[in-house]
């Protein structure tokens, strides 16, 4: 359950650890959902924020959502660090993603 006025109203800043931890957690959360999903209720209709959609529809929505504000941390990172955040190692023949390389 959301507080969605409380989120916005939010003008305190927020240590990178507990940001860190809130969105891992929200995730986790979210992974859980997913995977405790009934496949038969895929194309059931919903009522969320005031549309009648199934729950397909909401999970490409969210999914999408969540990828546009990814998008724009990211912009606003690099533009304000003035640099590469150097995501990818191409060092090798083939791009390597830095957060699949083995630790």
């Amino acid at each position: 359950m959301r507080d969605r006025d409380a989120e916005f109203a939010q003008r305190e800043q927020i240590s990178r650890e507990k940001l860190l931890t809130r969105l891992k957690q929200t995730l986790q959360e979210a992974d859980d959902v997913l995977a405790n999903f009934d496949l038969e209720n895929l194309l059931e209709k919903y009522h969320i924020q005031g549309f009648d959609i199934s729950a397909l529809e909401a999970t490409l929505h969210v999914v999408e959502h969540f990828s546009m504000h990814t998008g724009q941390i990211i912009l606003l990172t690099k533009l304000s660090a003035k640099a590469d955040l150097e995501f990818y190692d191409f060092t090798g023949s083939a791009p390597v993603p830095k957060w699949k390389r083995e630790r």
